[in-house]
């Protein structure tokens, strides 16, 4: 394939990890409707609402083997059109055990696109521009987030819940055959482009380096959940905002974030480190939370724009710790590392706010910042600034 057709394979490999995000994480959006048409609570509707992330975990370092073993095109077609139907089957469930059982096999079936397309984009760039293309598809989770939060609740106040999920079910069976046809097996492989640290067939995890790139991304995830989590309830409890004002606020956020994630990657390629910017960035992003953490003492009103700066800072590391980790691996071990990244982030989103949750209870909303802090100063600890 040409250059030219690389950056069409980037495009279709945003494409379809947008439609699998606005599948995964699209319920939370109609979740009234899905509580009113099964006569859920919300406590219960909230817990199918999860369901998806269970599913993601219990399956995806298998899904990881088989990328790494029959390639990224087929595993991401089969996942798309896996993905579209058993949204499409939400139509027939059987009450909320069934929906709560497809919602788990969407979860299963959508969360390897994020590794599977990773390693497509990862062999089909070079070393030297990889952070500026990973970065491109890493922004495939803040434009897949906004889209579902802009046309899924429009879509249920007319069709209900199951016709709301129709959408991604749409755009999942629509990117599957782009996919299939559009996209090829890279040419050349992590260890033509650029020197591995390790054979490429040899399991990386045999080293130290992997290891403290997966642990510093996973002490990043808390912060990052921590405020993705409780920004709104801050705004709402802390500064008297309205919850759609601050809703809209922090959707806005979602913006400047996939520009950072954008620019991160092009800066790394310049520097020629994935691992040194995500230091630099663990560092201003734990300034900013101590700051955000005593912003009543001082000066009250600056806790509104330190909140939606953390939210920013917060999003901004994980394209280029996901990038690291898979030039970490290799081509041959790289569907199996990312998603085990993926794993890693999924784990964070579920215990960081429950963690969280006990300091607010002990401590006040202000202090779980400055905890959240201490998570970003261990990540520069464990960053392993020798290697890109």
């Amino acid at each position: 394939m040409s250059a030219r057709s690389r950056w069409v394979i980037l495009g279709i490999a945003l494409l379809a990890q947008i439609a699998a995000v606005s599948a995964m994480f699209g319920v939370p959006f109609v979740l009234p409707e899905l509580r009113d048409a099964y006569g859920l609570t919300t406590p219960q509707a909230g817990a199918l609402a999860g369901l998806p992330g269970a599913g993601l975990l219990v399956t995806l370092l298998g899904w990881g083997v088989l990328i790494d073993r029959y390639g990224e095109r087929l595993m991401m077609t089969v996942n798309l059109l896996l993905t579209a139907f058993f949204l499409v089957m939400l139509r027939v469930a059987d009450g909320p055990i069934g929906v709560g059982a497809l919602l788990a096999f969407v979860g299963a079936s959508a969360g390897p696109l994020n590794a599977a397309s990773g390693r497509l984009v990862l062999g089909w760039f070079a070393e030297h521009e990889r952070g500026l293309a990973m970065g491109i598809r890493q922004m495939a989770q803040p434009l897949g987030m906004g889209l579902a939060a802009a046309a899924l609740p429009f879509a249920a106040g007319h069709w209900g819940f199951t016709g709301a999920m129709l959408l991604p079910a749409t755009l999942c069976a629509a990117t599957a055959p782009l996919v299939a046809v559009l996209t090829a097996t890279p040419r050349r492989t992590a260890a033509e482009s650029a020197a591995p640290t390790v054979a490429p067939t040899a399991s990386p995890y045999r080293f130290g380096t992997i290891w403290r790139v997966h642990g510093a991304s996973g002490l990043l995830a808390v912060p990052q959940f921590t405020v993705l989590t409780y920004a709104l309830v801050y705004l709402v409890q802390e500064h008297g905002w309205t919850a759609p004002a601050a809703g809209a606020a922090l959707a806005c956020a979602h913006i400047p974030g996939a520009a950072a994630r954008l620019g991160l990657g092009a800066w790394s390629d310049r520097v020629g480190s994935r691992l040194r910017p995500v230091r630099t960035i663990a560092a201003v992003s734990g300034t900013a939370l101590l700051l955000l953490s005593l912003s009543p003492l001082a000066l009250p009103a600056a806790g509104v724009v330190l909140i939606l700066v953390c939210a920013v800072l917060s999003m901004s590391h994980n394209g280029l710790t996901f990038t690291a980790v898979a030039e970490t691996a290799g081509m041959a071990w790289a569907g199996r590392a990312m998603a085990a990244q993926n794993t890693i982030q999924s784990l964070g989103s579920m215990t960081a706010p429950a963690m969280m949750a006990l300091v607010i209870h002990w401590f006040g909303m202000n202090p779980m910042f400055a905890v959240a802090a201490v998570f970003c100063v261990a990540a520069i600890a464990v960053v392993p600034v020798a290697r890109r």
